[in-house]
């Protein structure tokens, strides 16, 4: 796997309010990380800010789904440095250009690879709350997996499925993307924004 690009799937989760200002009345409870140079997943506290820093500044590539608007404003709150630095994916850009809608990631999952979530972002807040860190910890891992495996399957098969409205259709987007022209194309354009 060292020739491959250092590409990381993640997903965070979080405590406060939604809303207007959602990225100042937020806070990190756990970051989920996997990563396919090592073919690890790796579970980051706010305490692990050190640790969690110098995984994602090594990246190549950082995949999510909704993190373009969600996980980096509030995960960059505990970074030294500025991580929209690093290339990024986030697969409901994709899905969102297709078919003008923001469709959850478990309606993806579930009509791609009948996978579902194992929870919800109120669920985690609950735990997080009640100081029940493993759970936690395994809910924010199990939806970096269905990330990973959502990620995987488009970048396979150059398509993903969802689930009409009201149920009765199985949908498919198509999604194109290729992994090393993100990744160049994001340096030329992020090398730009820092000069």
């Amino acid at each position: 796997m060292e020739d491959m690009p250092n590409i990381l799937v993640y997903d965070i989760e979080t405590v406060g309010e939604m809303g207007p200002n959602f990225v100042e009345n937020m806070d990190l409870t756990i970051a989920g990380v996997y990563s396919y140079r090592r073919d690890e997943y790796v579970g980051y506290t706010p305490d692990d800010a050190e640790d969690m820093n110098e995984e994602f500044k090594k990246a190549d590539l950082l995949v999510g789904y909704n993190s373009e608007h969600f996980d980096a404003p509030i995960l960059n709150k505990y970074m030294s440095f500025d991580l929209t630095a690093v290339p990024s994916l986030d697969l409901l850009t994709y899905v969102r250009a297709q078919t003008g809608r923001r469709i959850k990631l478990d309606s993806i999952a579930g009509a791609t690879l009948s996978e579902y979530k194992s929870g919800s972002g109120a669920e985690a807040m609950d735990l997080y709350r009640e100081g029940r860190w493993q759970e936690l910890r395994k809910y924010c891992l199990d939806d970096v997996k269905i990330t990973k495996d959502v990620f995987d399957f488009a970048w396979n098969n150059r398509y993903l499925a969802y689930t009409s409205k009201d149920g009765w259709l199985r949908l498919k987007v198509p999604v194109s993307f290729d992994v090393d022209e993100v990744i160049a194309s994001q340096k030329r354009q992020i090398q730009y924004r820092f000069l």
